[in-house]
């Protein structure tokens, strides 16, 4: 008996396998888009359409709702939400930044030259009733989200409150987190008051949990639909550290006892300046997994959304460490699509009404262990497995008696009418898809089927030069 539990124990580590019972609805990836900034809105929202966006991300500028104090008005740039809904795509607004034309709104050169933005002002109070400048520029901030809000009500899924305030570009003045969650607070009631549905989101932050814990610990809670939060990992693969760094933001949450709050990942992405096109395409949709598998572990809702649809500026395919923000788009500038649209449109359309049901994880080799992962995806008797492995690995996947179709990771038929049974896939970090019109197969090892699988294992390793030791 002893000898069963080592054993058991051993093979239950090596192999590391997660099953889950509960399911989370797969959105599909998302994109920020600019085109508040001035880029095309019909051919950024075409784009959109070819790569099947579920929801884009963009602003809806205070400066130019309100360019003249007291005068508030949808300029052209401002009318994307409207280009966006006629093309089937929901649409998530930032309302930011801050607004010049305001003299608190107006950074020092101090500011400026400690890396502020010149219009991102965050709206703050002093509470000295002698100053009026904080109180003339909060509440005009107040009536431009009124605005918005109104204008826009049952056409937007949700609202994100500023962007980023825990960094200095976006925070001029270092308002504080509790700062953030008094403008928190008065935006949330403004925009429940015209549209009680819509999800507003809280934090939008770049890197701290402190700033998190900051304002969950000034009530901000109380007032956020969500926490939307940003993350890069620079030239790092999603299974090192995506998981860690979305735990670390629900931690605070759950702190403040908030376990079941949304979290949006409303900014990740990869820079064509730091990585490859083909590996720029693998770690999104990677990530975009991972984030599934966040959401299924704590059953939670949540939506995620890649920085960005296209390249800011780059139009040359030579790249330099300066042109990291210019190169982390799906498109070109010129909207040549990367290999990131054709992955990305490929997840969308396949795991389009899906849910994450379970994310297997296999480890291989003994001495530098990597790891194979399945993904199961299914809804109504249609299932699709995404498969991938942080190197080539040849994995072992029990199939039904259905009609089998194996794709790549752009959308290609790799292979058709595939039978069932135990089928051996080649696993690389391309994310395969193999789908089929049935219910996924759970099949449970014994002990003695570990040792066999082990073995198998073991001599593929030794038959092929020791690679993924």
């Amino acid at each position: 008996m002893k000898v069963q539990k080592i054993l058991s124990f051993f093979f239950a580590a090596l192999f590391m396998i997660s099953v889950f019972s509960v399911s989370v609805q797969a959105e599909g990836i998302g994109a920020c888009t600019h085109m508040a900034q001035g880029r095309n809105q019909e051919r950024t929202c075409t784009a959109a359409v070819n790569v099947n966006l579920p929801i884009v991300r963009d602003e809806v500028h205070w400066r130019t709702v309100e360019s003249v104090k007291g005068q508030l008005s949808f300029p052209e740039r401002a009318r994307w939400v409207e280009s966006a809904t006629e093309n089937g795509i929901k649409c998530l607004v930032v309302l930011s930044y801050g607004n010049p034309i305001y003299d608190f709104g107006r950074p020092t050169q101090a500011d400026l030259d400690a890396g502020a933005a010149w219009d991102c002002t965050i709206p703050v109070r002093d509470g000295d009733p002698e100053t009026t400048a904080d109180d003339e520029y909060f509440d005009a901030y107040v009536r431009y989200v009124d605005f918005v809000s109104k204008s826009l009500a049952g056409k937007v899924e949700a609202y994100e409150i500023w962007n980023e305030p825990d960094i200095k570009y976006f925070n001029s003045k270092d308002a504080t987190a509790a700062d953030y969650a008094e403008m928190l607070k008065a935006a949330y009631q403004t925009i429940k008051q015209n549209d009680p549905d819509v999800t507003v989101l809280g934090g939008a932050i770049a890197l701290q949990t402190d700033f998190i814990d900051g304002m969950m610990k000034a009530g901000a809670g109380s007032y956020m639909d969500g926490l939307s939060v940003h993350y890069y990992l620079g030239k790092r693969a999603p299974e090192n550290r995506a998981r860690n760094r979305l735990n670390e933001y629900r931690d605070v949450l759950v702190k403040y006892g908030y376990d079941k709050m949304p979290v949006w990942v409303t900014e990740t992405g990869w820079a064509n300046s730091n990585v490859d096109e083909q590996t720029q395409a693998q770690y999104i949709v990677r990530n975009a997994i991972f984030y599934d598998e966040f959401l299924l572990d704590y059953g939670i809702e949540g939506q995620y959304i890649t920085y960005e649809l296209q390249d800011s500026s780059i139009t040359s395919d030579v790249l330099g460490g300066e042109e990291y923000e210019n190169s982390l788009g799906l498109y070109k500038n010129d909207f040549t699509p990367k290999i990131s649209a054709g992955a990305v449109k490929t997840f969308n359309s396949i795991t389009a009404g899906k849910k994450l049901i379970s994310l297997e994880q296999t480890r291989y080799g003994l001495f530098y262990q990597k790891s194979a992962y399945t993904a199961t995806y299914s809804q109504n008797g249609q299932t699709v497995y995404a498969v991938w492995a942080e190197s080539q690995f040849d994995l072992e996947v029990t199939l039904p008696d259905a009609q089998i179709t194996v794709y790549d990771m752009q959308g290609n038929i790799i292979e058709d009418n595939v039978n069932g049974g135990v089928k051996r896939i080649r696993a690389t970090q391309d994310p395969i898809y193999i789908v089929f019109d049935a219910d996924p197969v759970n099949v449970e090892q014994n002990i003695m089927q570990k040792v066999v699988t082990f073995f198998k294992h073991l001599f593929r390793v030794l038959a092929n030069g020791f690679v993924g030791w």
